[in-house]
């Protein structure tokens, strides 16, 4: 008995040496703890909002160059005989920032923002594009319409017997300004841009489109995508003159170079041919009349052409 009285003592007095955790040391544990979850947290929640803020941002982009590809393709594909009302240019101006909601209408032929799969693609097609707010289950965006050129009913409405496809819903603002025809151009002249376009039977030689996608996050600003764009048929268009200038040439023979061979002046009024065969002379014969073409003027398709 003595000796469990004396075991019990020593132990006791074994237990008060020892030292234990206060409630402010656990306290203070607790808070650092927190403090780190909440930093581990924060710095978590900023690398993914990071990570999703630039998904956004390359998604948008891969839109817009889409698009802009689409765009480019199609209205250097414009189609024209060189003259007549409906194969030009109709332009709806509204607005020149990223709310603008212009409208571009014009004829083409090949697949481009139709598909190869469309029955009229490798025909004249008109086709209008525009930027279409939402209703019902359309969630609209940037928006195209296409019909064939001819071959219509008297009764025919594009705005009933066409369907709007949507290309791309995250487009808000569609811009397009077009090159002036009026201006005298030359090497040192600043380029002229216009909003307004009334030569609804001729097509411009270039336009400048924009496009602004909805921004990644609620308070960013738009991402703006912009392209210049030249028309090969504007010039036709606006010159029709040139496309009979080209088939009277064809007609005539006079064409200034066959194959590989090229013509220079030589001596006496004489036209020096050379290419890969002998050197021949032959009396030189002038172009006068609609048959003289400007340099650098372009050659105008033939009537088969744009065939189906």
């Amino acid at each position: 008995m003595v000796k469990d009285f004396g075991f019990n003592l020593w132990h006791r007095s074994s237990l008060r040496g020892q030292s234990g955790f206060t409630l402010v040391e656990i306290l203070i544990a607790l808070s650092l703890l927190g403090l780190l979850t909440v930093m581990l947290f924060t710095s978590f929640y900023s690398v993914t909002r990071a990570w999703e803020t630039g998904r956004s941002v390359i998604d948008a982009s891969g839109h817009s160059d889409y698009l802009m590809e689409q765009l480019t393709a199609a209205l250097r594909s414009a189609y024209t005989p060189g003259s007549g009302e409906k194969y030009g240019l109709i332009f709806e101006d509204d607005g020149e920032d990223e709310r603008a909601h212009d409208v571009i209408e014009w004829s083409k032929v090949g697949p481009a923002l139709v598909g190869e799969d469309a029955e009229f693609a490798y025909v004249p097609h008109r086709i209008r594009v525009q930027i279409t707010d939402p209703e019902g289950d359309f969630p609209g965006g940037f928006t195209v319409r296409a019909w064939r050129q001819d071959l219509q009913l008297d009764e025919f409405d594009p705005e009933v017997d066409t369907t709007e496809l949507c290309l791309s819903p995250k487009v808000i603002g569609f811009n397009c300004r077009m090159l002036d025809p009026d201006q005298a151009r030359t090497a040192d002249d600043e380029i002229n841009w216009v909003d307004e376009w009334t030569k609804t039977n001729m097509l411009p030689t270039a336009l400048e489109l924009t496009l602004w996608m909805e921004p990644p996050e609620e308070d960013a600003d738009p991402i703006e995508s912009r392209r210049i764009v030249e028309i090969p048929m504007g010039v036709l268009s606006q010159n029709p003159s040139l496309g009979s200038a080209s088939n009277e040439e064809a007609k005539s023979g006079t064409s200034t170079s066959v194959g590989s061979r090229r013509r220079r002046r030589g001596q006496g009024g004489m036209n020096v041919v050379t290419g890969q065969g002998d050197r021949t002379q032959r009396p030189s014969r002038p172009v006068t009349g609609e048959s003289a073409m400007p340099p650098g003027a372009p050659r105008p398709p033939t009537p088969d052409q744009f065939g189906p």
